[in-house]
């Protein structure tokens, strides 16, 4: 019998779908995973799938009382690739979120897990970003709303007995992200022999490959640690690295185009996760390693671009 009834909301989602297959693999828990389209429903028989829009209170209590979570693991948030950072939604899901949190406490809940992002950071200070010490002024839209959402939800666990976490995300990439991103948009370019334009490569970022952003933030779900842990690898690379071994990989480094863009203004040079507590406390570490991460990103695209 399972010992732990687990909510993952945004389940068909980039993080949400890792974070799932991290759980159904862990064993002892009973998943039930809320997306707003059953298209992507697996035919694996230890998932309860649920179609709810959870911007909507009514969707949002029938979720609730049909799964009964004693953990909830939400996922879910605004995340067109580019739009998200402005986008006027990111209030609603500010507000759906704290909803979800006290009302799944109300039905006895016990422990609440947010996805958070390094824009709640401060950038372009002292390195590596630490939850204890580097200051939080985040500059857009989503990363205020996203703190702003952390905030108030640490301030309710504060007061009642729920147990919460907030797990800040690095750079993620792999199979099934948007294909403008950084690394989808430069494999798609390679697989398909094309020129892969990026900028000059010079910033350097916290890559990690969705599936072990998808199984850090189970463990940390899993886990007693309390408060914003970082969810990153902790290592340093430059954009031009990774385009660099994209196109390694693919077989064609004449088709690397360094400086084919403009660098976007007002970027911070360096964006570098500390991963202490994730390491130390949640007891996890990274298992794919970049050049195997992007090697797998290729052969999606390959395979898509096939179709």
């Amino acid at each position: 019998m399972p010992d732990a009834k687990v909510l993952v909301t945004g389940a068909a989602g980039l993080i949400g779908r890792h974070v799932v297959n991290a759980l159904t693999q862990r064993g002892g828990v009973e998943i039930h995973a809320a997306t707003r389209s059953l298209a992507h429903e697996t035919k694996n028989g230890d998932i309860r799938w649920h179609k709810v829009d959870l911007l909507d209170h009514r969707q949002r209590i029938q979720l609730l009382d049909s799964a009964e979570p004693q953990t909830i693991i939400h996922c879910a948030w605004v995340t067109d690739h580019g739009a998200y950072w402005t986008a006027p939604e990111n209030l609603d899901w500010a507000s759906a979120t704290i909803a979800l949190a006290r009302e799944g406490h109300e039905r006895g809940a016990k422990r609440f897990v947010g996805v958070g992002t390094c824009a709640e950071y401060a950038w372009g200070g002292a390195e590596p970003l630490s939850e204890e010490t580097t200051p939080l002024e985040p500059k857009t839209l989503y990363g205020v709303s996203k703190d702003a959402t952390r905030r108030v939800l640490e301030s309710y666990s504060q007061t009642s007995d729920l147990s919460f976490a907030w797990a800040r995300v690095a750079m993620l990439y792999g199979a099934g992200e948007f294909e403008n991103r950084f690394v989808a948009s430069l494999a798609r370019a390679l697989v398909r022999g094309e020129p892969a334009k990026m900028s000059s490569g010079k910033l350097t970022r916290d890559f990690l490959d969705a599936r072990d952003v998808g199984a850090a933030i189970a463990a940390v779900a899993m886990s007693p640690v309390k408060g914003a842990i970082n969810i990153g690898s902790g290592q340093p690379t430059t954009l031009l690295q990774v385009g660099e071994t994209l196109a390694q990989l693919a077989g064609h480094p004449d088709l690397l185009k360094p400086g084919a863009l403009s660098d976007r203004p007002n970027e911070p040079a360096s964006l570098v996760m500390d991963v202490a507590r994730l390491t130390g406390e949640a007891n996890f570490r990274p298992r794919i390693t970049l050049e195997q991460g992007l090697a797998d990103a290729l052969a999606h695209w390959r395979a898509e671009a096939r179709v």
